[in-house]
């Protein structure tokens, strides 16, 4: 499990607690990685506390604020099994159903959890529509809820798939490859709660500007993706094959 950490410290604990509970009922062997993307707050403390209490949490520490995607490729990088699942550090998701998406591991690529009911504000699920809706038509990512923090891969995604982007586009970044190269992507509903302390990032509007400038920077790189690109996590000279598919346009 890989939990983006930035400004977390009320909600940090809880979740980590959560997935204790969880990750030993459903995986034989597990760990989670929590990535502490320069926060300012409390964070970061909490994180060593938690490693010191907890012996399968790791914690990767950024010197600043890198962005989403940076922390999400941070952690990815040092996740040590076969599976990789991620989601947030704010406690807005039910772990629980970590087992919704294992029902389908075996014959999926990814699994990406689609939110049954958003629990944000008005502003921001508008926000995400619109954008699922410019991601489906510009880059053929045919999925319902983009950016839902709520998804498993196969570590074998990541030997063909690479993370460019560093802020709020990577879950559109790493999607798009996975459709580009013929990936088995399942998707299932899951369950969203309202958040419950500190303040989501995702909706200001630098953010929001950042991401569209990296969706056209993106449009044209994914053009041009080859069967001889190398992933994030290569593990051998051969990377995993898969069949290219094309772009909308």
């Amino acid at each position: 499990m890989v939990l983006p950490a930035f400004n977390e410290q009320y909600n940090l604990r809880c979740t980590v607690e959560a997935a204790r509970r969880i990750l030993p009922t459903i995986a034989g062997q597990w760990e989670i990685v929590i990535v502490n993307d320069g926060s300012g707050d409390a964070t970061g403390r909490i994180c060593d506390t938690l490693v010191r209490q907890i012996p399968q949490v790791r914690a990767l520490h950024h010197t600043g604020n890198r962005g989403y995607g940076a922390a999400l490729k941070s952690g990815i990088m040092a996740a040590r099994h076969d599976w990789i699942f991620f989601s947030d550090s704010d406690g807005q998701f039910d772990f629980e159903e970590i087992s919704r998406l294992l029902d389908h591991a075996e014959t999926s690529d990814i699994v990406a959890g689609y939110r049954r009911r958003r629990n944000d504000p008005f502003y921001r699920a508008l926000n995400a529509m619109g954008w699922n809706l410019l991601a489906r038509l510009s880059l053929g990512v045919a999925v319902r809820d983009i950016d839902c923090a709520f998804k498993l891969f196969r570590r074998r995604v990541f030997e063909r798939v690479q993370i460019r982007s560093v802020g709020a586009m990577v879950n559109t970044e790493i999607l798009c490859q996975a459709f580009r190269f013929g990936m088995r992507i399942k998707e299932v509903e899951v369950t969203h709660y309202p958040r419950e302390h500190g303040q989501p990032s995702g909706a200001r509007l630098g953010v929001i500007l950042k991401a569209f400038r990296e969706l056209f920077r993106m449009w044209w790189k994914l053009r041009n993706i080859t069967h001889e690109q190398v992933g994030l996590c290569p593990r051998s000279a051969e990377p995993a094959a898969f069949e290219l598919n094309t772009l909308p346009g």
